[in-house]
């Protein structure tokens, strides 16, 4: 019974840390840019970004994107969600 009480906090742990990433849709330009300088440091991030600032010319994605790549990350490609996409970059 320890054992399993032991396994099932260390599993618990590792879901947390993975929830930590999870956050809420930017629906802002400005928030979106910020997060991307001032948080995206792992070798794998997602961005996840609201349908309404997802604009009809990729406008403000082209912004977010610029801050991306000067922060030596490439797409990974996205999942499209109900009201917002989850974009994935990767950097070596």
């Amino acid at each position: 019974m320890k054992y399993i009480y032991i396994l099932l906090t260390v599993m618990i742990l590792v879901g947390c840390k993975e929830n930590n990433k999870e956050m809420e849709a930017f629906t802002k330009l400005e928030e979106a840019r910020n997060y991307v300088t001032e948080s995206f440091d792992e070798k794998e991030e997602i961005l996840m970004i609201s349908d309404e600032l997802n604009d009809a010319m990729g406008m403000n994605m082209a912004i977010i994107g610029d801050e991306i790549l000067k922060k030596g990350y490439m797409p990974k490609g996205f999942e499209q969600k109900e009201g917002y996409r989850i974009y994935k970059y990767e950097r070596e």
